[in-house]
């Protein structure tokens, strides 16, 4: 795979990082949000040095965008490590449901110390991730209401703010953030393709064409449902081509068009339209 070149770490990231450091020691437990896609991609060794003390519930969300035997892996993943991670589809009815209950496991110890002192807890949860995650929509679901802003774009929540959300939890939704110096190509290309990274210090054009690349690869089938074309063994412009064609991405004089065919796989990937689809094995 050829290199993205990708170098996108603003200062109010580094702001984060520090505000994190500085408000992890007054929350009673962590809240880390991943996207299912790229679970493995979202972990964040900044944030996971600076929670490694702390309870930790990992979150897969976005779980319905990837297949059910992904997803028992990666529950199956973290159990193994000795963490405690569920998955959720943000905007889902049952996931307040879920996500409370899960933080009332969590935090059981501290549950029955309160109750044998007779008091009613109030219980600080930071909510942590790489951008685009879903944070803020968890954020929504769990105080039952639009409270935080968000979008399907990295960069969205710009500061960290509490939120009041049952008699026992109140969150801290902070600003996604990634890390300085971030070397590996392969977990840039997978946070670039969830939105995890601004769009516009990516190559949409290159990434479209990597995706594809990638597509050939790991999930055929998904290309070939799509979009109808097959002889995968041929050269992956040449497959991209077919695609474009299909698409119908053409300018003037029948010349393909590259960036609008990028958008169009970009958004069809994004969107589940491609199928169900794990980045991270």
């Amino acid at each position: 795979m050829d290199t993205l070149k990708i170098n996108w770490f603003p200062g109010h990231m580094k702001k984060t990082l520090d505000s994190l450091e500085r408000d992890v020691k007054i929350v009673d437990a962590v809240i880390y949000v991943l996207d299912s896609r790229a679970y493995l991609s979202c972990l964040n060794p900044k944030i996971d040095e600076i929670v490694k003390h702390k309870k930790v519930l990992y979150l897969l969300n976005k779980s319905d965008l990837i297949a059910e035997n992904d997803l028992k892996n990666m529950l199956s993943y973290f159990k193994k490590q000795g963490k405690t991670a569920i998955s959720v589809q943000g905007t889902a009815n049952n996931s307040q449901k879920t996500i409370i209950s899960a933080l009332k496991t969590l935090l059981s110890d501290k549950f029955e110390k309160a109750k044998e002192k007779g008091t009613n807890p109030i219980f600080k949860v930071m909510v942590i991730g790489t951008p685009n995650t879903g944070k803020s929509t968890i954020i929504n679901t769990l105080y039952g209401k639009k409270k935080a802003t968000t979008g399907d774009r990295a960069g969205v929540t710009k500061a960290s703010q509490w939120v009041r959300i049952s008699d026992n939890f109140a969150l801290l939704d902070t600003p996604g953030t990634l890390w300085p110096n971030m070397n590996d190509d392969d977990v840039k290309f997978k946070l670039a393709l969830i939105g995890g990274i601004k769009k516009d210090v990516v190559d949409q054009t290159e990434l479209g064409f990597q995706l594809i690349g990638w597509l050939i690869q790991n999930y055929p089938s998904c290309l070939e449902e799509r979009y109808q074309v097959s002889g995968f063994e041929r050269e992956t412009i040449e497959v991209y081509d077919d695609i474009l064609k299909k698409l119908g991405c053409l300018q003037k004089g029948g010349v393909l068009d590259y960036d609008k065919g990028a958008v169009k796989v970009l958004e069809d990937f994004r969107s589940g339209r491609l199928g169900k689809i794990c980045l991270d094995k």
